[in-house]
Order: structure tokens, then C-alpha cells, then sequence
């Protein structure tokens, strides 16, 4: 890793829990932006980011979309997604969360950058190596992504290093005795380092060294839809 991004990890540790001051307001502020679509930077299946920006305090605030059983099940998707934030407080190349206002609001750091798919990156190993860093610096706080193959969800900083964002689909460890979601996560983490090869590569696997190849694991639905894909894609 560059000692530029080195120095970037330690402050960013450093400086993580520093919090803007979220308004008073900030509910009335988000249900008229729902209402209206003003300061929407994106919709999802899952819901609503707006952007904040206001008095020279910034940040982004996600919301959860739908009526009755729909939104219940999606702002407990959100309350998920707030506690797997904590969990991740002070790992580098992961946005800050500034918390949960009224238990649906999730409001969160916002990054200055390029998403993945439309950055160029000059030096992709050493980018790589910092973002297999902060992927298993989620994983040792026992979260798990289950969505890095969409690029959506890579960002690169204004500074050059990586971020990872939207930690809807993850799944949160959990201490004691729970099989499935134990394995759950295990088989989350697993994606993950699945999709960080995709990416580093390009999808060409048979160039990745040893090293890397040995991160692969493939479950056997996996296997069989890529071999699928891949059939499809083979001109003869």
C-alpha cells in the first residue's frame, strides 16, 4: 500500500467518530425531499439516498421506500444496515454513520469521489491491496458485505483509495449459538473475496497469481451459472 494511503488508514481511524451536527430538523427536512425529489442522489429497491447539504455541514441520509409490511421489512433492513456501520466505526475505506434518527434515517458520511466502474485507477495492485484490506477489516468486525461484485458499490476517493458503500445486504455476526446466520456470513465473506478477484481481474481468472486464485471459492450454484455464462459467451 502506497505510504500516502498508510497515513490516510491512520487518520482516518483517528478521525472517524467525529460527527457533523445532524439538525434538529432533519425528518421534516428528509419527508419533504421524499416528497418532493429534491436532493435525491439515488433510488433503489431498498430506498431513498438524499443528500444533505446545508450551512456547511454534509452528508447523505438513506431512507426506506414501500407502504405497510414492505417499509416495516425495510426499515428493519436500515436498522441492520445502522448496526453493522457500528460494528465497521474507524475501518478505513468505509464511509463514517453518524447514527440512526428516529429509527429510519440512517445518515452517513459522504464520500467525494468516482464510482468504481467509471474511475481511472494507475496503480490497480496496490488499490487492490488496500481494498482487500478494509474488505477483511469488515470481516474481522464481523461483517460481512454480500454485494461487492456490483461496482455500484465501490467508490474511489478524491485522494485515490478505495471505499466501500451500501452495506444493505449484509449480514451481521452474531455471538452465541445461530448456525444459519453463521453460515450465512460465512458464505457472504466468501462472496466477498469472490467479487474482489472478479474486479482485480476483470473476470480473467486464468491471469490472477496464486496467491489471489487461492481466495477463489466458488459454491456449486456459482460454479454452474458461471460456466453457464460462459458458454453463452463462447462465440463457436
Amino acid at each position: 500500500m502506497p505510504a500516502r494511503w498508510r497515513r490516510w488508514v491512520v487518520g482516518r481511524k483517528l478521525t472517524a467518530m467525529s460527527r457533523p451536527e445532524i439538525p434538529a430538523d432533519l425528518a421534516a427536512w428528509a419527508q419533504h425531499c421524499l416528497a418532493t425529489g429534491e436532493h435525491v442522489l439515488a433510488t433503489s429497491n431498498q430506498g431513498t439516498v438524499l443528500h444533505y447539504r446545508k450551512h456547511g455541514t454534509e452528508f447523505v441520509v438513506k431512507t426506506a421506500m414501500g407502504k405497510g409490511a414492505v417499509l416495516h421489512a425495510r426499515r428493519k433492513t436500515l436498522q441492520r444496515e445502522a448496526k453493522a456501520y457500528q460494528r465497521l466505526a474507524g475501518v478505513a475505506g468505509v464511509p463514517s454513520s453518524y447514527g440512526l434518527v428516529e429509527d429510519r434515517y440512517l445518515v452517513l458520511e459522504f464520500v467525494r469521489g468516482r464510482h468504481y466502474r467509471d474511475a481511472e485507477i494507475p496503480d490497480r495492485e496496490a488499490w487492490f491491496d488496500a481494498l482487500l484490506e478494509t474488505i477483511r477489516a469488515c470481516h474481522a468486525s464481523g461483517v460481512a458485505h454480500g454485494d461487492l461484485k456490483s461496482k455500484s458499490n465501490l467508490m474511489v476517493r478524491d485522494d485515490g483509495s478505495p471505499c466501500i458503500i451500501d452495506f444493505g445486504t449484509t449480514v451481521v455476526f452474531r455471538d452465541g449459538f445461530h448456525p444459519f446466520n453463521h453460515r450465512m456470513f460465512a458464505y457472504l465473506k466468501q462472496l466477498d473475496l469472490n467479487a474482489w478477484v472478479k474486479h482485480k481481474y476483470r473476470g480473467r481468472y486464468e491471469e490472477a497469481s496464486n496467491e489471489d486464485r487461492a481466495l477463489l471459492n466458488y459454491s456449486l450454484f456459482e460454479s454452474l451459472l458461471r460456466k453457464y455464462r460462459n458458454r453463452n459467451l463462447d462465440p463457436s
